[in-house]
């Protein structure tokens, strides 16, 4: 009898970092919401769940996203805020450790001479960098993304949107950027290979590099946290009722705030950036030269001291 084979779930592993207070776990919250609004995303399962509490780095539990019929495993990953004190390079040390345990666990499946064909792939695809809306560029955020990019694909967010007027914003997104483009290689991650056959035809080419100039200038996208019940609050649903209409956001005194309005921040590039646009790219700039730098590094390591311990025999 002909049984046919469940379509597996690409996997994209997704962790969020910036300083104290910046909002990173209600972002995470946002996005999940955001997808499950639009339809991507069973509403059932848009509220983040760690997979542990024993760990400062939380990692949820992975939620099925639907893209066009494409099936993609998403796994969010909340990480400690970076302090302003010296105890940053410590909780910095926390994030660049679990990142490259990942590798190492992908380095100990590959030596093996018997692999798991069903071994999981749990490295990190993708950083978002929450930064607080403030000039000058903070060192503690500017020495964060400049190692984090050593190991990861670095996508820098600028939170708290709705707290600056308009020109305040396109200021600060004009210099944030400046100082980017300084910092790291803005989206070096994305291939023209758009459809991820492995193939780039002259269309793709064309697509791509129209398409990769307007993400990178947009950069850093504004993202906005949305409102959501407060422990103990009666409220019922994650979402505002304005008008008859169900939105994700804030409401103010003055009126409201719509993450998914683009008028308002920019989750629609990121969204479009993550699940789409550079899907493909995101996970093979991170098995194709971030994971064989660190597999590089670390077998020439050992190599090193191999060699070391028999000069002392």
């Amino acid at each position: 009898m002909f049984r046919s084979r469940r379509k597996i779930a690409t996997p994209l592993n997704i962790m969020v970092v910036g300083r104290e207070g910046v909002g990173k776990s209600t972002f995470l919250r946002t996005l999940l919401a955001s997808l499950a609004l639009s339809g991507k995303v069973d509403p059932t399962k848009a509220t983040p769940s760690p997979v542990s509490n024993e760990t400062r780095i939380k990692v949820h539990h992975p939620v099925e996203v639907d893209v066009q019929g494409h099936k993609i495993a998403l796994t969010l990953i909340d990480t400690p805020g970076l302090p302003y004190s010296a105890e940053q390079g410590t909780e910095l040390a926390t994030v660049m450790g679990y990142i490259e345990s990942q590798f190492e666990t992908s380095l100990i499946e590959e030596l093996k001479v018997k692999r798991n064909p069903k071994s999981a792939d749990t490295m990190v695809h993708a950083i978002l960098y929450l930064l607080p809306p403030m000039l000058p560029f903070h060192p503690v955020d500017l020495s964060a993304i400049r190692t984090l990019a050593n190991r990861a694909n670095v996508i820098p967010l600028l939170a708290h949107a709705d707290s600056i007027t308009n020109r305040q914003l396109e200021n600060l997104k004009s210099s944030l950027l400046k100082t980017l483009q300084e910092t790291l290689p803005l989206l070096d991650f994305a291939s023209a290979d758009l459809d991820g056959d492995g193939i780039i035809e002259d269309e793709e080419e064309e697509e791509f590099v129209s398409e990769v100039k307007k993400l990178k200038d947009a950069l850093p996208y504004t993202v906005i946290g949305a409102e959501f019940p407060l422990p103990g609050q009666k409220a019922q649903s994650d979402y505002l009722e304005i008008d008859g209409q169900k939105i994700l956001g804030r409401q103010y005194h003055w009126g409201c705030v719509n993450v998914d309005d683009e008028e308002h921040c920019e989750l629609h590039f990121l969204k479009y950036l993550l699940f789409e646009f550079a899907l493909p790219g995101l996970r093979s700039f991170t098995r194709c030269q971030l994971y064989e730098r660190y597999r590089t590094e670390r077998l020439m390591a050992h190599a090193g001291k191999a060699g070391g311990d028999h000069k002392e025999e």
